[in-house]
């Protein structure tokens, strides 16, 4: 019996750091979080503006160049040109908004973007002059007055009927019933090309997830109780004694 006591006093003394050992190693176990990506953002919309004959500086109260800031607070980038577009040459808007002169030169450029293989313009035009050629690209506008050809292939509006009666060509493009004509269908345009773009939405793992990349990390094994060593008998034996264990002497 003293060898079989001995033994298990070996025994558990090595079993003991072998548990500790395995429960240290599961809690150091976790998984890493990829980082998280976002979408991204889509280029500002150009309008490009141009005015007609005669006017040849961006304005507050002349021309076009009026619809600079309404047209900004759309959340359109804006850059002004006369009919001649030479500051503009070579730009690629989405949409094109000409007055006069600059209306027959917004309905030529649209028509060569599209041939050229860019994506057709919205195209707007008041008072397209002196002789406005068809329109070619899917969505076109053109408001004029009395006396001012209809384009084909645009929606062709009147602006005496829309509310701009008595005013003169020089005056139409300022005058509130033809910018909110215009303000209305550059509107419609921006809220579909908002609804058209990707939500900028967070790539990465969802709040409460696990990521799918990172390996699910296994919940620590709870480590076993350690076995308790038996205790001395509460009965005796005559001129029996442990003698390995110190101060022991005999049982009981």
């Amino acid at each position: 019996m003293t060898a079989a006591f001995a033994a298990l006093a070996v025994g558990a003394t090595f079993f003991a750091p072998s548990l500790r050992a395995q429960t240290q190693g599961s809690q150091t176990s976790s998984g890493t979080e990829q980082p998280a990506a976002t979408a991204p953002q889509a280029a500002q919309p150009v309008v490009l503006l141009l005015d007609g004959l005669g006017v040849y500086v961006e304005s507050d109260y002349i021309g076009v160049s009026a619809l600079t800031r309404p047209l900004a607070l759309q959340g359109f980038k804006t850059r002004t040109d006369s009919h001649l577009m030479v500051k503009t040459k070579g730009i690629v808007p989405d949409v094109i908004i000409g007055h006069s002169m600059g209306g027959e030169t917004a309905l030529r450029y649209a028509t060569e973007l599209a041939r050229a293989g860019y994506k057709p313009p919205m195209v707007i035009t008041i008072d397209a002059a002196p002789a406005p050629p068809a329109c070619t690209v899917p969505r076109c506008m053109n408001i004029a007055g009395p006396g001012f050809a209809r384009v084909r292939g645009a929606r062709n509006i009147s602006a005496w009927d829309a509310g701009a009666r008595f005013r003169n060509h020089a005056q139409l493009p300022t005058h509130p019933a033809v910018q909110e004509l215009i303000l209305k269908e550059t509107g419609d345009w921006m809220a579909q090309w908002k609804a058209s773009q990707p939500k900028l939405a967070r790539m990465g793992p969802k709040p409460g997830r696990p990521s799918a990349a990172a390996e699910p990390t296994p919940p620590p094994t709870p480590a076993p109780a350690t076995p308790k060593m038996w205790t001395m008998p509460s009965w005796s034996v005559p001129g029996w004694s442990v003698p390995s264990w110190p101060g022991a002497g005999q049982g009981g």
